[in-house]
């Protein structure tokens, strides 16, 4: 089903269950906010393709964004808003709408493909261990990172959103995942990241951090 979304072109790429503070102070964008607020409609993020972040009317967008819910809203005295957004939905534009004062995308919600739970089964047991060991290898330098295994999610779409969110890649690499079609694919690359992104990690000798 086609719907009518106001877009928030930026240079980052949020995933569904990722949280996403923004610093709003152009006129357009604190209107988008507003009737946002007023409508309680989520907005989209979507990576820039070409053009700037900043007042650049003619800005355009990779066609896969994620929607995102604001959560908490403060204004400034000088007019300028902070808020505190929550990645919900993936979507795909099908078409931009550049009557308002903010870009708007006829878009539709973008979902996995129906898989074998069993093949996802399998790729959720491959990469979860992985991203439980990044984490423990992460809060050996970094107090902030540590995480209890629980934390980390068993369902392929959270996990692999999970996944996604927290490596440190390029921007086009995240765009690319956020933009695949199958759960199992997007996890089975996630997979092989994870074990080369593991080996680059300099690591005390802490003992073996399992899962179970």
């Amino acid at each position: 089903m086609m719907m009518d979304l106001p877009l928030f072109p930026l240079n980052t790429v949020i995933f569904p269950g990722w949280p996403m503070p923004l610093h709003i102070f152009e006129p357009r964008y604190k209107e988008m906010v507003r009737y946002c607020v007023e409508e309680q409609q989520p907005f989209g993020i979507v990576l820039i393709e070409e053009g700037e972040a900043e007042f650049d009317t003619a800005v355009a967008p990779h066609q896969v964004g994620c929607t995102v819910a604001i959560t908490q809203l403060e204004r400034t005295e000088d007019g300028r808003l902070y808020i505190m957004t929550i990645g919900q939905e993936r979507f795909r534009i099908h078409r931009l709408k550049r009557d308002k004062p903010y870009l708007v995308g006829e878009v539709e919600m973008l979902d996995f493909e129906k898989e074998d739970k069993k093949v996802l089964k399998t790729a959720v047991a491959d990469l979860r261990p992985l991203v439980i060991d990044y984490f423990s290898a992460l809060a050996q330098v970094d107090d902030d990172a540590e995480i209890d295994a629980s934390q980390i999610p068993s369902d392929p779409e959270e996990l692999s959103y999970l996944a996604a969110a927290i490596l440190q890649v390029s921007l086009e690499t995240k765009q690319s995942m956020l933009g695949a079609r199958k759960a199992s694919n997007l996890l089975k690359y996630l997979t092989g990241v994870y074990k080369r992104e593991l080996r680059l990690i300099p690591r005390h000798d802490m003992g073996t951090f399992s899962a179970n």
